[in-house]
């Protein structure tokens, strides 16, 4: 069975508030799957039967959509014109106009949560009647995720077969998205992204004994992530193998080290061999999440929070400038100018899982390196950034010719917890693109003795670009750096197309492409294509 609510959040009734437009929709799902009749015979060594047992599962979805339109807020608050509303607050405090000031940068804002939850717990002996059920609760048969576990087993709901060995399942994700443009100048378009997700799922066998319910090897597992930003760090020197990010991790270790083991007044004065303190060695897996965070996204050492799941979503932007062309020596030889700029970067954390070893109870429990266990275990933490573009000119001459140039750049680092190595990739790409259209060019032609005249539009284009990419392999416990990935990619093209008739276009074409790689075990690549192409458009 399925529910489903969608409510429209009556801010229109409020005045003050009629400029946010805001929905939250629920969505509630219930399964009953009956047991199989074939396994209802299975018995164990004590000839105990299984019996029938059922399966019952429900999940729910809930969605949170706002929009925020600052352009009726203006209106609410009478400022839809900047000039005659600075004569209006001239006796105002200065706060106000500079709140007045902050407000009218914003054009829209856009916020959407998402969550959804579910259960499947087998095992269940209850049956249906001929119109459902609402066992084993209401909430439950309408998508609650309230713990129905013990209360079923206590009141004999769920198998007590010793061997029964289907597992509880119950899983958890949500996503967060806040988009956002603003105006800071009339020309200048600026759209901010801040997005979070997480997804955790648990898995644990049971039994039930005395009326009582049992979890067995419970697991949690799960990923998560967030936009950040890492510009603090994209521009520093770097030849590839050496790298000065990578430097500062490893000396931001020990200062990591200590700034847990400041939180611990019971081991402060005890160190091992290297120096690090006592449960907190090098190979720690949050002194290692947390100095590989501070060293690739420049953040103070002594700064940066210590729980590598709880990071707060960063903005990332895409910003474009086109009020070059209103400048009047740009307009007698321009039809346009715009300049962009795109960033982006994120956080990830992937696999992580339950540590079975940790015991809230005793949580100065160390494993074989002699750090204090966690309660979660992490495989791969990973860095992305993205300038796309760092820069973006886009010309068009008031005699069409056009022009694009464009510098891109890209890295990506993951690291390793398992045999804390990290793999770092860097890119960088640069285009130059030509375009000219030669409008009505008259070609003369004589094809079968008969002479005629074709009249079209010459389309040219011309694109160059040129890419670099290497991927080194980083140790911490030794001084090797390895590079073993890499290209340099280099790409000609160039077409031009003519209107034959209306029906009836030509085009020709010429592409190189040309790739050397930085392993020696490669051999460079050189392909080159080109042709004429004749395409008829038989409709109207």
């Amino acid at each position: 069975q399925s529910a489903t609510l969608n409510y429209k959040i009556p801010f229109n009734y409020f005045p003050f508030l009629s400029f946010i437009d805001a929905s939250y929709s629920y969505t509630g799902d219930f399964n009953w799957q009956r047991g199989s009749d074939a396994l209802a015979n299975v018995e164990n060594d004590n000839g105990e039967l299984l019996g029938r047992v059922n399966t019952i599962q429900n999940a729910n979805t809930k969605v949170l959509s706002a929009s925020i339109s600052f352009n009726k807020l203006y209106q609410i608050m009478g400022l839809s014109n900047d000039e005659k509303e600075r004569k209006k607050i001239g006796g105002i405090k200065r706060v106000t106009n500079e709140l007045i000031d902050f407000l009218s940068l914003f054009r829209r804002v856009q916020i959407n949560y998402s969550e959804n939850n579910g259960k499947v717990l087998p095992g269940y002996l209850q049956g249906i009647g001929f119109m459902g059920t609402l066992d084993p609760s209401f909430g439950f048969t309408m998508g609650s995720q309230a713990d129905i576990r013990y209360e079923s087993a206590r009141r004999g709901w769920l198998t007590k077969f010793p061997n029964f060995n289907e597992a509880f399942e119950q899983i958890h994700n949500n996503k967060f998205r806040l988009v956002a443009q603003i105006n800071p100048l009339k020309d200048l378009v600026i759209d901010l992204n801040m997005e979070s997700n997480y997804s955790e799922n648990l898995s644990e066998n049971f039994r039930i004994e005395n009326q009582e319910y049992i979890n067995l090897n419970s697991n949690k597992y799960g990923n998560f992530g967030v936009s950040t930003v890492m510009i603090g760090t994209s521009f520093r020197n770097k030849d590839g193998i050496k790298n000065s990010n990578f430097e500062n991790f490893r000396k931001n270790l020990l200062f990591m080290a200590k700034r847990f083991s400041n939180r611990n007044i019971l081991f402060q004065d005890q160190f091992d061999n290297e120096g690090y303190p006592f449960g907190y060695g090098k190979n720690h897996q949050e002194v290692l999440i947390n100095s590989f965070l501070s060293a690739y996204t420049g953040t103070n050492v002594n700064r940066i929070g210590l729980d590598p799941m709880n990071k707060t979503p960063l903005p990332n932007w895409n910003l474009k400038y086109s009020g070059f062309s209103k400048l009047e020596v740009i307009k007698k030889l321009f039809r346009r100018v715009s300049l962009s700029h795109g960033y982006r970067a994120s956080y990830t954390i992937t696999n992580f899982q339950s540590n079975l070893e940790y015991d809230p109870f005793n949580p100065f429990l160390r494993d074989r390196q002699g750090n204090f266990l966690t309660p979660k275990l992490f495989s791969n933490v990973n860095l992305v950034e993205q300038f796309n573009p760092l820069a973006r000119l886009d010309l068009e001459f008031n005699n069409s010719l056009k022009i694009l140039a464009e510098i891109k750049k890209d890295r990506a680092l993951s690291l390793s917890l398992d045999n804390n190595l990290i793999t770092e990739s860097n890119g960088n790409e640069y285009i130059l693109g030509l375009g000219y259209r030669i409008k009505d060019l008259r070609v003369r032609s004589n094809i079968g003795g008969r002479r005629f005249i074709l009249s079209g539009d010459l389309n040219l284009k011309a694109d160059f670009s040129l890419r670099e990419n290497i991927t080194v392999l980083r140790n911490l416990e030794y001084d090797s750096n390895q590079v073993t990935a890499g290209q340099t990619i280099m790409s000609i093209k160039v077409t031009a197309d003519y209107a034959l008739s209306r029906n009836l276009t030509s085009l020709f074409f010429y592409d190189h492409n040309f790739s050397k790689f930085a392993i020696s075990t490669a051999f460079p690549q050189n392909s080159i294509r080109s042709g004429i192409t004749l395409r008829y458009n038989f409709g109207n």
